[in-house]
């Protein structure tokens, strides 16, 4: 059967606008509505710039929506696509300069450019590409909101495009927040500006999902960004230089999880008992204070789907309270250089439906102010509408102001009995025709009477809409083309020709939509091709909308729902429970799911995963194909996939040994400072000692020994992040040389290895002067990058007992040793020698009298007291020092 949807709500609702519910002291106006929109700026002077997703931007000057359109821009306008983001330059009011942020038409990718404005008219000419983002894995998350800092750069917000492996991924743009300068260049201080390459070398921060609004504080670089969750929470981030704010393996605070490096919890997260979609987003710091003085300085944001406005304070992450409800959709808030604080609701096509994101024409903007008197203060004016003989009509106007409120309707200015609500509902005659309706509100400060709405009632009757494809009941595959057609009868003019027709399409997903289609005018018929990629989650469908507008404008809408054919898709692994990820989503086998057939998915086994004090490494697929990531459409039939690994042995490492020294040349001549194994190399120390009291903070070496297990017979690449110069060799084959002065840069090199063999491994490091970096990193094709871990390395212990210097032989055994160490001296070196045994800190852990005859000498040393570690023997003759190193298991 048709479901029948009656424009302006049914019965008759024309254009409805309620307003929100505001705390008391508070009241708001409409500003402008017709709004396709999704975000917004304001200009020192006033002036509002309003995006609209289909690639114009609107002004509202003096609290006027202008009628021509700042800029008009071709867009890619499907789904979450279009012209998204907006940043006025700092130096505006004198070069003119704005940012946008859109899809580009027929790129499949997102672009930053520069525009200049003439006056109220942006020159369309004058667009400087700034910066082009990577390809696209879907319509959604694409984010786009962008700020200036006061340092002048200009800060983005990029989702990660549909693919939630891009968040954590450093060489994609996708996922994170950049940072660059207004010319489109990268500053030489971001964070990984050195690490990374290209356009990467502009990420700010990274781990996001969707950051689809953001805020930066007046005056100062601290911004906050709003990032849309997946199933789970909702998050706002106080953003932070080179941090990870989790997704795609976090979402909301952390949970028990292991954090990946860098990591930050978000400042406040809620679940989705609350909302649906963190929007907002503004901080409360204008130029001229009109709130109360407690809001200085704090945070609003919105939601989505909860249709509210609350106050976070800054500082504590804590919700101080709820500012506004009854929102339909807002997306987005700024603070006005007056002190107000204005806010878009996007709303919805077929009279403002809380259940539709559509292509809207519906969006308003609303001003909140602040009365202080609490008078009634009226926000919407009822609207004028045209009825049909015998359908209901209603009026409605929206008010603020101190409780409580009494209305009072009036017909052509008499008071009617019993209308004493915010709506007044009726059944239209022709008697009406013409009447003026207001309503006069009012409470214990004072009162207020809305503008008249005039009542047109017509004897004509509205047209009947018949949607004659798609048939009831079909179904969907993603990649078929969807065929509609439909007609219209009206009682007075007859069959309704084409150009009386309108279409849309609406992609419905749980309790929200997208446009599918954009409204179509002026023809019965079309088709649309469902997209294979896009949403992968089972609950969704599309709903097509016709509707008819008769000779005298009367229209009635109506919608056939088409829902997808589903298949069953299995994950599996051997051995059971270890992690897979589903469309990025990390889940454990085995797992069930359900998928749209047709849809492409992705199914990614990891390389290699610790289950327990196990590693594992992936192998093959059931079918035996190697290749981690599967790419595929979902078939007809039931599918089961299986990945099959194999235990891989850990080693038993317990790092490197570690001998630093306290010279100026970096030769390593010298008889170091000190010896200590060092569990890995990831130090970042910045301006102080690598080792207090015994080397200084400026003008030392390290130099690392002993060797590296790798895991996997593959090729391995080997990075060493430092500040200032490195060596590395590899079984024995030096694959990083940048023995210079430098800041923080990472070098990296090739070697291939063998599993289980131990290789010989050799990493120096000097340090001259400020800070002080040096990190050991490695990856391959079946290792993700991270720190060499302690298993997989080996300290140079001495096994041999002999070692020669100047004429003294020192034999130490057993080594390591437990227990007793035997010493034995040798050589034409005769003296009696003062010695010392010292741990990894410096401390002296034993001293003594060794004497040396000219038949030699054996000593024995308790070190059972000693506790496992590396110890340095010295001995001294008062002219010499001898040095050995002693490992104590």
């Amino acid at each position: 059967m048709n479901h029948f949807l009656l424009l302006f709500l049914s019965l008759i609702l024309v254009n409805s606008l309620s307003a929100a519910q505001l705390l008391p002291g508070f009241a708001e106006e409409k500003i402008a509505e017709g709004l396709d929109p999704t975000t917004m700026a304001i200009a020192p002077d006033g002036r509002i710039f309003i995006v609209q997703k289909n690639g114009s931007i609107l002004i509202v000057e003096n609290g006027q929506l202008l009628a021509d359109p700042f800029l008009q821009i071709p867009v890619d306008n499907y789904n979450e696509r279009g012209l998204g983001g907006i940043a006025l330059d700092p130096g505006f009011e004198i070069n003119n300069y704005f940012y946008i942020f859109y899809t580009v038409q027929g790129e499949n990718h997102n672009r930053i450019s520069r525009f200049t404005a003439n006056g109220n008219f942006a020159l369309p000419e004058s667009e400087l590409v700034l910066f082009e983002l990577p390809q696209l894995g879907g319509t959604i998350h694409n984010g786009g909101s962008m700020q200036f800092g006061a340092d002048g750069k200009l800060y983005v917000a990029v989702g990660d495009g549909a693919n939630g492996e891009n968040a954590q991924n450093l060489n994609t743009t996708l996922g994170k927040i950049l940072r660059i300068n207004p010319d489109g260049s990268i500053p030489t201080d971001n964070p990984f500006y050195n690490l990374l390459s290209d356009n990467n070398r502009a990420i700010w921060a990274y781990g996001f999902r969707n950051p689809f609004t953001t805020a930066m504080q007046p005056g100062t670089n601290r911004l906050f960004a709003n990032d849309v969750g997946n199933a789970l929470f909702e998050e706002v981030n106080d953003i932070l230089p080179g941090s990870n704010y989790g997704w795609n393996t976090i979402e909301g605070y952390l949970g028990g999880q292991t954090p990946p490096a860098d990591y930050q919890d978000p400042l406040h997260s809620y679940n989705h008992s609350f909302g649906c979609a963190v929007t907002g987003a503004a901080f409360y710091n204008p130029a001229i204070l009109q709130f109360p003085p407690q809001y200085i300085g704090k945070y609003f944001f919105g939601d989505y789907c909860g249709g509210f406005i609350k106050v976070l304070d800054p500082d504590s992450g804590d919700i101080l309270e709820t500012f506004a409800t009854g929102i339909q959709r807002p997306v987005n808030i700024l603070t006005a250089p007056d002190g107000s604080l204005y806010y878009l609701e996007r709303r919805g096509l077929g009279g403002g439906s809380q259940t539709d994101n559509t292509s809207t024409s519906n969006g308003v903007l609303w001003r909140i102010f602040f009365t202080g008197s609490g008078a009634p203060f009226i926000s919407s004016n009822p609207s004028s509408v045209l009825v049909p003989v015998g359908e209901q009509v209603t009026f409605e106007v929206s008010a603020s102001g101190a409780p409580t409120l009494a209305y009072q309707w009036q017909r052509d200015g008499v008071d009617i009995p019993g209308a004493d609500m915010a709506t007044y509902t009726f059944t239209a005659d022709l008697p009406d025709d013409g009447t003026a309706f207001r309503c006069r509100v009012s409470n214990g400060e004072g009162a207020i009477t809305s503008q008249p709405a005039i009542l047109s009632v017509t004897a004509n009757t509205r047209p009947d809409p018949v949607i004659l494809m798609p048939d009831e009941g079909l179904t969907y595959r993603a990649g078929d083309t969807l065929f509609f057609s439909g007609s219209a009868n009206d009682a007075e003019d007859g069959l309704l020709g084409a150009s009386q027709l309108a279409w849309r399409i609406d992609f419905h997903h749980n309790d929200h939509s997208h446009p599918a289609l954009a409204p179509l005018s002026g023809t019965d018929n079309g088709q649309y091709i469902i997209p294979r990629a896009g949403e992968t989650d089972e609950n969704v469908w599309y709903r097509i909308y016709l509707s008819a507008t008769d000779s005298e404008g009367l229209t009635r809408t109506i919608f056939r729902e088409v829902y997808p054919e589903k298949t069953s898709i299995t994950v599996n692994s051997v051995p059971e429970g270890l992690q897979i990820r589903v469309d990025g989503q990390s889940v454990t086998t085995p797992y069930t799911f359900n998928s749209v057939i047709g849809i492409i998915r992705s199914i990614k086994a990891p390389g290699s995963q610790i289950d327990g004090n196990t590693l594992y490494g992936f192998r093959q697929w059931e079918d035996g194909n190697p290749q981690s990531l599967l790419s595929f459409e979902a078939p007809e039939d039931t599918l089961v996939l299986t990945a099959y690994y194999e235990e891989v042995p850990l080693g038993s490492g317990i790092g490197l040994t570690g001998a630093y020294y306290d010279e100026e040349e970096h030769n390593f001549d010298g008889i170091p400072a000190f010896w200590r194994i060092d569990s890995t190399v990831n130090f970042n120390w910045g301006g102080s000692s690598a080792a207090p009291n015994l080397i200084g903070d400026n003008f030392f070496s390290i130099r690392w020994t002993g060797g590296v297990e790798a895991q996997y017979s593959e090729t391995y690449t080997f990075y060493v992040l430092a500040d200032d110069g490195i060596r590395l060799w590899v079984d024995d084959q030096l694959i990083i040389d940048q023995w210079v002065p430098q800041s923080a840069t990472e070098a990296s090199g090739e070697i291939m290895l063998e599993a289980g063999q131990r290789y010989p491994i050799k990493l120096e490091y000097f340090e001259d002067g400020g800070d002080a970096i040096c990190q050991l990193r490695w990856s391959s094709a079946r290792t993700p990058k991270a720190v060499t871990p302690k298993t997989q390395l080996y300290p140079d212990i001495p096994t041999a007992t002999e070692e020669t210097s100047s004429g003294l032989d020192i034999r130490l055994f057993p080594q390591p040793v437990q227990q007793e160490l035997s010493i034995v001296l040798k050589g034409e070196q005769f003296a009696t020698f003062q010695a010392r045994v010292f741990d990894m800190q410096g401390r002296v852990m034993w001293k003594g009298l060794l004497a040396h005859q000219q038949t030699g000498s054996l000593h024995v040393l308790d070190v059972s007291g000693f506790g496992a570690g590396l110890y340095v023997l010295e001995l001294t003759d008062g002219k010499q020092r001898w040095v050995r190193k002693v490992v104590v298991y």
